[in-house]
């Protein structure tokens, strides 16, 4: 029989709970050890009680599908022939190993959704104020402690939790959630990550969907319309995202022509192209780790062909994990993504005024539109985050089900 733990011991992951989304885009390693202090907790939690997270049904279905990914990279990175690289490349992917006691700290805790929303909504701000710090110093594309690309997907992320929270508060916390929501979309803008641009307008419209269907309040209607039309205003005055627009549309005609000429979308276009014509002969394991680019461009002498070859992935996960890890990798990679988005999704269906559900759905949406133009759980950032927001929200998924 499980045992209590107590209130202090939910006192502390509420903590944690609230300063993760905080460090995870403006402090280097501090995510990591938010996680890592969960997963003691949960290994304690599993020995002292005798629990498993695999045996437990609030959370089995999580553990399962991030031990799975975290097993099909180790083939994938032994399969590559390279044993040395699998000391330098698996702790890119440690939040998965651990991601079933970071579920289990959290299963035995009274989480408080609020302390979530207020990390959630000052991590905005901060991602603002970096946003505009970077700018002042000189910088082309705000970054945080990570590369521009990371910084913009997770600030598109961070930002959809805001909003879809922000329908059921008072009017002073709506207000917080505005000023935040604004912050947030200054550092996606701020960015350049066109991944990232493309993304926000597919869960803007996304979420625009099941609101619709959930019945919009007058209110709901007003503010919305004043958030969207802002945003559209500034997106069309900002002369970074007109250049970089209408580059990539350029660039995108140029290669349908015939240019092979490199560029930043046209290299991308051709490692679509190239992976896709060839994707018939990669092995039922893959390549492995790492080995994408060498394999679909290695004889090639072109221009594009010894650029693509310098880059350790294809600009897209699900072909890149193919590739690595064959059917086993891929596999695991949209296990991942979209079978909590199933889950989300039939949830939603049931019950549409839990914005746990959609914040769900649109996290795992998110990642896999993430995942079209970049490699998604390549990076400790990116990895962290998603195991972080998708244990707790598949928890509360959980738990809201059992309360019905």
């Amino acid at each position: 029989m499980e045992q209590p733990i107590g209130k202090v011991y939910s006192q502390v992951v509420n903590v944690l709970i609230f300063i993760f989304p905080i460090v995870i885009n403006s402090l280097q390693v501090a995510g990591d050890l938010v996680l890592l202090i969960l997963a003691m907790m949960g290994i304690y939690v599993a020995i002292s009680q005798k629990l498993s997270p695999f045996i437990i049904k609030d959370i089995k279905v999580f553990s399962y599908l991030t031990i799975g990914y975290f097993s099909a990279v180790c083939l994938s990175v032994l399969f590559s022939g390279q044993m040395g690289e699998l000391a330098h490349y698996i702790p890119r992917d440690l939040s998965f190993l651990f991601a079933p006691f970071i579920a289990l700290a959290l299963y035995k805790a009274e989480i408080n959704v609020t302390y979530l929303l207020v990390g959630t909504k000052v991590a905005l701000f901060i991602i603002g104020m970096i946003t505009i710090n970077q700018f002042l110093l000189g910088a082309p594309r705000a970054s945080g402690v990570m590369n521009a690309g990371v910084f913009g997907n997770l600030a598109v992320s961070l930002f959809f939790i805001v909003l879809v929270f922000s329908n059921n508060e008072s009017i002073k916390n709506k207000i917080f959630s505005i000023f935040a929501l604004l912050s947030g979309f200054v550092a996606i803008i701020a960015s350049g990550t066109r991944g990232a641009w493309l993304s926000f307008l597919i869960l803007l419209g996304v979420y625009f969907y099941y609101k619709q269907k959930n019945e919009f309040t007058t209110r709901s209607k007003i503010i919305s319309v004043i958030i969207v039309s802002i945003m559209l205003t500034f997106s069309a005055l900002n002369q970074s995202i007109i250049e970089r627009t209408n580059s990539a549309l350029s660039e995108i005609s140029n290669f349908m022509s015939g240019d092979k000429a490199p560029s930043s979308v046209g290299v991308r276009l051709e490692m679509y192209v190239r992976a896709i014509d060839n994707i018939e002969d990669v092995p039922f394991f893959g390549h492995g780790y790492r080995t994408s680019n060498i394999v679909v461009f290695q004889n090639d002498t072109s221009k594009i062909g010894k650029l693509s070859v310098g880059f350790n992935h294809l600009h897209n996960a699900f072909l890149t994990n193919y590739y690595n890890g064959g059917v086993v990798l891929l596999g695991a990679l949209l296990f991942l993504l979209f079978l909590p988005l199933r889950i989300f999704i039939k949830a939603n269906s049931q019950d549409h005024g839990n914005p746990i559900f959609i914040s769900g759905l649109l996290l795992t949406l998110g990642y896999t539109s993430f995942g079209m133009v970049s490699i998604l759980f390549g990076d400790t950032y990116m990895n962290g985050f998603y195991v972080f927001f998708l244990a707790v929200f598949m928890l509360l998924h959980a738990k809201s089900i059992k309360a019905r």
